[in-house]
């Protein structure tokens, strides 16, 4: 009778438990990262800015990693303004052949490479010209 009365008394309990307990706490997002890593063998120059700020230029040397982020107002706000990108995608001296691109990033509770939404520039056909791929 009393291990009956155990085993009726003990699902609720378990559930009560469930109900009552804290849950698994999340990092709070805090900033929008985007990552590029340039694959090639050649030195790639680019230019970067966030919304409508002024462009910096940056260099990834052959197998380099960037990352960039924007910190938001509020934790969890996950607004940010685009990321714009712009490079030479023709790689013979001398020849200009601008590329554009917004890319995404994601919100990320940390600015590092593994919360970044990553991008690879590789050689787009053969080794004239270089690309922009989402990885």
């Amino acid at each position: 009778m009393i291990r009956s009365t155990l085993l009726a008394l003990a699902a609720p309990v378990a559930l009560a438990a469930r109900l009552f307990s804290p849950g698994k706490a999340e990092a709070s997002n805090r900033f929008a990262v985007v990552g590029i890593e340039n694959t090639t063998q050649n030195t790639i120059n680019l230019q970067h800015k966030w919304g409508d700020g002024e462009w910096k230029t940056d260099v990834l040397k052959p197998g380099q990693k960037k990352w960039f982020w924007y910190t938001y107002a509020h934790a969890n706000d996950n607004k940010s303004p685009r990321f714009h990108v712009r490079f030479d995608s023709d790689l013979h001296p001398g020849k200009l052949f601008t590329i554009n691109y917004d890319l995404k990033k994601y919100a990320a509770p940390a600015h590092d490479w593994e919360d970044a939404h990553k991008y690879v520039f590789k050689y787009d056909g053969n080794k004239s010209y270089i690309e922009l791929y989402e990885k």
